[in-house]
């Protein structure tokens, strides 16, 4: 009986305090989210950006109506965001059969949006970055770090960057066609 007991208060400690280290490193996260950088030290990082030919408001329109991704963005196959479009801002989203929770850290209409991610026991952080440039286009660079217990066994920054890349590529499509519908 007493093995039992202790087997059960040590498993206890056990789980409180990843509960704790968890929430800690999330916090910690989403402060780096709100100054529109990601995790320097993440083991899966990625960095890439795209020109898209329509102004900085369209893409912005686009990029963040999270509800709207799956119509564009075929890797993703749900998306949900309640609630207005700023800092604190919960959404939840479906992407290669993983379920992740988001959270708004930055808002900066038109320049810059940041949020964080988990899923299981990974962490990311996502900073998008809008640049209007002459003639109607818009310069867009996005970064993300991914870290978590395995994370690195099962994915990679190529992996990551591939698909940042993909998710540009379907936003300059999206934003472009929008952009050529008449109004």
């Amino acid at each position: 009986m007493r093995r039992w007991l202790a087997v059960m208060l040590l498993t206890c400690a056990t789980a409180l305090w990843l509960i704790v280290t968890f929430h800690s490193r999330v916090n910690d996260l989403e402060t780096l989210a709100r100054a529109g950088a990601i995790e320097s030290g993440a083991p899966i990082k990625a960095s890439v950006e795209i020109v898209i030919q329509a102004p900085a408001e369209k893409v912005w329109s686009v990029l963040t109506a999270v509800n709207n991704w799956p119509k564009w963005q075929s890797d993703i196959k749900e998306a949900e965001m309640i609630g207005p479009l700023e800092s604190g801002t919960a959404f939840t989203w479906r992407s290669g059969g993983t379920r992740i929770r988001s959270k708004i850290a930055l808002v900066e209409p038109n320049k810059e949006i940041a949020w964080t991610g988990t899923a299981l026991n990974a962490t990311a952080v996502h900073v998008w970055k809008l640049e209007q440039l002459p003639g109607n286009k818009t310069l867009v660079k996005t970064e993300e770090s991914m870290s978590g217990f395995l994370l690195t066994l099962f994915y990679s920054s190529q992996e990551l960057q591939t698909i940042d890349q993909t998710w540009l590529d379907r936003l300059k499509r999206e934003a472009e066609r929008q952009g050529s519908m008449p109004r």
